[in-house]
């Protein structure tokens, strides 16, 4: 049985998963000023939507309709537009299913970039109000006790935090080691 295809149709992109110049810009702005200003971390919503009669094609959602990270079946998801969630579920009550469309609150750790959803995001929104000087590092609050900076630096080695406690007495720091392994590694390599 194949499921009708889904009549929404939204302008095409090369890379449906790759952020606009626009987006990217907007994103920047919006954590420099959250980092300059300090204001409240706005609630964030995310759909829970499953449909009965229809299915949604993953080609057809943007890079900022769907979170990176969770699920994406046919005929169940999570999507962090409203409108479109709305739409697939209206386009489905109207085919004679019984779709449903349920929210959570949404969340990505500043220091891991994990999703999180439910309490587990409410609980990181609180602790992104507390004063920055409770936060384990720079970029914000650790979201477990399993968090772990992200990223990767020019060399490709994975960059680290600075963390805000500081480092125990007679072990040296990190950013002090770094330089001295990279030297050696470039001594060792022909011509």
């Amino acid at each position: 049985m194949t499921w009708p295809k889904s009549s929404l149709d939204y302008p095409k992109r090369d890379d449906p998963q790759r952020e606009t110049k626009l987006e990217v810009r907007n994103r920047h702005i919006r954590r420099q000023r959250m980092l300059t200003f300090r204001s409240v971390p706005v609630k964030r919503r995310i759909w829970w939507v499953t449909l009965t009669r229809t299915s949604a094609a993953y080609e057809s959602f943007s890079a900022r309709e769907l979170p990176k990270g969770l699920t994406f079946e046919p005929q169940s998801f999570w999507c962090l537009s409203r409108r479109k969630a709305k739409a697939l579920v209206a386009q489905d009550h109207a085919l004679g299913g019984a779709g449903t469309l349920y929210p959570a609150e949404y969340r990505l750790c500043a220091v891991c970039d994990r999703p999180l959803l439910g309490p587990e995001a409410q609980a990181y929104r609180l602790k992104q109000m507390k004063p920055m000087a409770t936060w384990q590092f720079e970029v914000g609050p650790m979201c477990s006790p399993s968090c772990e900076p992200h990223g990767r630096g020019a060399s490709g080695q994975r960059t680290s935090y600075r963390p805000r406690a500081a480092a125990p007495a007679g072990q040296p720091n990190r950013r002090q080691t770094a330089p001295a392994e990279s030297e050696s590694s470039c001594e060792n390599r022909p011509g």
